[in-house]
């Protein structure tokens, strides 16, 4: 072995397939040790090495707050996992689940703060963000814009969790209750509804634990690069939609904005960056039955975006790291042919009966259902590298109606799996 370079070494280490192995791979000398703690070969381990989904928390009812479920294929003791270390803030005040990251997550509890003023987007909330395999939780003041506007300038239009600072980490700004970071995106009350500065909230910064505020201002990369038609801004709808989340996909968490803008923070680094879609037959503004578009992770780990206009589902893919551009298509209709529920061509002659809805959507793949279908609730699973259709599983799991996004609790980590609302898609 010692006659090996180091990059022959990484590539030997980066197959150790247990975290434990390669801890004890660490002690075997110092050149093992030296080339393990470097922060590139921890980056590339954890992307090579997917931790193991121990179960998830959902975000059930207001009353009764996030759930936890454990796999059925790992044996846990979910109270392990129980959020009752979290603050009680009596009758019917409960926790829900914002985000996820790491081992950490983003809380928020609705209305509970007597002294806060209801401005911002805030409104009385209380937001920590808590470990829950070692249950302990850091409190999350409101943004000095939030609680510093006396005439309700600013709202808060989405807030996330963010890997720590690179640079108080060895390990590469990998997460935990002493590094992290929290972005809220802020708007202006009478602005366009796209983000104009994200408030970043920073444990660790400095390697000491200790938290600071910092500001990043977003006018350059939130502007649409090919501009938009001027609306009138009124104060009756100041949060007219202009800018829409389309969720964390592929460790980045992408906005759209009106115009053919996509914007997607990077999860890790929390660098903002842009990129811009093709020219549509169909304007990638509507936001109206029967057309949607959603983000979905692809089978070799790179974004996808896919729009549904009636039975045509288009799938767009970024080309070296650049814009987008169409990738696959399909028509529904005629790809269900003889499928259980699409075996009766003659129901789908009226138009409206062939519009396809987005159920839920995983790792390369998306479960789809039109409404008007004579069977109902008749799934089908579409492959998005192959473009093949099936009926989908009969058990697809808990699929839950409310519109927070689920997360699933790994081993000493979080992973996000996006669940769609089965209505208002």
């Amino acid at each position: 072995m010692s006659n090996l370079n180091d990059d022959v070494v990484d590539l030997i280490l980066e197959r150790i397939g247990s975290h434990v192995s390669l801890i004890r791979a660490a002690s075997t000398c110092k050149r093992w040790r030296r080339v393990i703690a470097n922060a590139a070969f921890l980056r590339r381990y954890r992307s090579l090495h997917a931790a193991t989904v121990a179960g998830t928390y959902y975000n059930h009812t207001p009353m009764q707050g996030p759930v936890f479920v454990p796999s059925p294929s790992i044996p846990i003791d979910g109270r392990r996992h129980s959020l009752g270390f979290l603050p009680h803030h009596g009758k019917n005040k409960s926790w829900a689940v914002v985000d996820s990251r790491g081992g950490l997550l983003l809380m928020r509890c609705h209305g509970v703060n007597p002294e806060a003023t209801d401005s911002g987007g805030f409104c009385g909330d209380v937001m920590v963000v808590c470990e829950p395999l070692t249950r302990r939780y850091s409190e999350i003041p409101p943004p000095p814009a939030i609680s510093n506007s006396f005439n309700n300038h600013h709202y808060i239009n989405g807030s996330y969790l963010v890997d720590g600072d690179a640079a108080a980490d060895e390990a590469g700004g990998r997460i935990g209750m002493s590094n992290f970071r929290v972005f809220f995106d802020l708007c202006h009350n009478l602005g366009d509804g796209a983000p104009h500065t994200a408030a970043v909230f920073t444990v660790g910064a400095a390697g000491d634990g200790a938290s600071r505020w910092s500001e990043m201002a977003l006018d350059d990369v939130m502007a649409p690069r090919h501009g938009r038609a001027e609306k009138t801004k009124t104060l009756a709808y100041p949060q007219y939609c202009r800018a829409r989340v389309l969720g964390t996909v592929a460790g980045s968490r992408y906005t759209y904005l009106e115009g053919g803008t996509m914007v997607a923070l990077d999860c890790s680094t929390g660098q903002f960056s842009s990129s811009q879609l093709p020219a549509s037959k169909y304007t990638w503004d509507l936001t109206s039955w029967p057309f949607s578009f959603h983000a979905v992770e692809g089978h070799d780990g790179e974004p996808r975006l896919f729009t549904l206009f009636f039975d045509e589902m288009r799938v767009f893919a970024r080309s070296g790291g650049g814009d987008w551009k169409l990738e696959k298509s399909v028509r529904l209709l005629e790809a269900t042919r003889g499928l259980p529920g699409y075996d009766d061509p003659s129901f789908f002659k009226v138009r409206s009966r062939r519009a396809f809805k987005l159920l839920t959507r995983g790792p390369g793949f998306v479960i789809l259902y039109t409404p008007f279908n004579p069977a109902r609730w008749s799934s089908i699973s579409l492959d998005l590298e192959t473009m093949v259709v099936a009926p989908a599983a009969a058990d697809m799991g808990k699929i839950s109606y409310v519109k927070p996004q689920h997360r699933e609790l790994c081993a000493g980590r979080l992973a996000t799996m996006e669940k769609s609302q089965w209505l208002g898609l």
